[in-house]
């Protein structure tokens, strides 16, 4: 392998355990908070504003997912601040107009395999 090829194996991959670990942080963490967001809410809305309920957990999730991920993987290599940002407003405004309809698209197919 030539020096060059070696060099760049070498910095492609030395990031991956950075990614790794901040992937499965990130991810276990997003997750939990949103299932908890989501079961405090109903808590205090009952069974109304289901799509309401879910938004907001999905796209507070998805902001700590964003801060933990990319600041675990990425924090010294480069700047993060475009990349923090970029991706919140991409998650919260995809959480905003995806997870309300395809929530009841869901519930209304549980509810037909219940029949």
């Amino acid at each position: 392998m030539t020096w060059t090829r070696r060099d760049a194996f070498a910095l492609m991959m030395g990031g991956t355990p950075r990614i790794w670990l901040g992937g499965i942080i990130a991810y276990g963490i997003s997750q939990t908070l949103n299932v908890t967001l989501f079961a405090m809410l109903k808590g205090r809305e009952g069974r109304r504003l289901l799509w309401l309920r879910a938004a907001v957990a999905s796209m507070l999730s998805q902001v700590a997912d964003t801060l933990l991920f990319v600041s675990i993987a990425f924090y010294g290599i480069f700047p993060i601040g475009g990349l923090l940002l970029g991706q919140m407003l991409a998650k919260v405004a995809l959480s905003a107009i995806f997870v309300p309809p395809v929530l009841y698209a869901l519930v209304a197919l549980g509810r037909r395999l219940d029949r």
